[in-house]
């Protein structure tokens, strides 16, 4: 199958794809350093597919892209489909994105017309998204409403294995989501930290 998208976008010249001098992308809730052309987004989303093959879902590349404010929600998700038509970059059979030799191997040719910093802007959002859903399958969390506030049960394990079960108090709701959240972005973290204090009191 044809990888239409990516031809087109390696016979544009640099002005068509500098996303400096091509606005044709809505830039609602895009910052200042972000991508304003369809061209680079189109690039942007087959270079994070490329690094992160099989690991990477349609879902998270759109949320790390909108949340990281690189480029407009709605125009991630019409590049994604659109390059998920023309077969550059593909669905495995648990949902994540991949691309074949042939897709890769043009990757090299079209990445450096990207700024550094959103290559590796992208990239450590999309790692920071797919972290926080691992752990939210393997760490168990839970709020529990008590009489005077909320607990939150906190646990660390790797799938079998539970290494740490920790019980906390907060005052509100709020207080309680804020703990179980911040948690969940790194629960491997918090689990070193409580070691480390324990035995730097021996």
């Amino acid at each position: 199958m044809s990888n239409q998208p990516l031809d087109d976008i390696k016979n544009q010249s640099r002005n068509e794809t500098d996303p400096r001098l091509r606005f044709d992308a809505f830039t609602a809730n895009v910052k200042n350093g972000g991508l304003r052309s369809i061209s680079s987004i189109n690039m942007l989303v087959s270079y994070i597919v490329a690094n992160l093959n099989h690991r990477v879902t349609p879902e998270t590349i759109t949320l790390a892209l909108s949340e990281s404010m690189l480029a407009n929600h709605f125009e991630v998700a019409d590049a994604l489909s659109k390059l998920l038509k023309s077969g550059t970059i593909k669905l495995d059979d648990e949902g994540a994105l991949y691309m074949d030799n042939s897709s890769l191997a043009e990757i090299d040719l079209i990445e450096k017309d990207l700024p550094l910093t959103v290559r590796q802007t992208s990239i450590k959002a999309c790692q920071k998204i797919i972290a926080k859903e691992t752990f939210k399958r393997e760490n168990i969390t839970e709020i529990v409403e008590t009489p005077n506030g909320y607990k939150v049960l906190l646990t660390v394990s790797d799938g079998e294995t539970q290494f740490m079960k920790l019980e906390l108090y907060a005052v509100s709701l709020t207080q309680a989501e804020i703990m179980r959240d911040k948690f969940i972005t790194n629960p491997v973290n918090v689990y070193e930290t409580l070691i480390e204090s324990i035995f730097s009191n021996e």
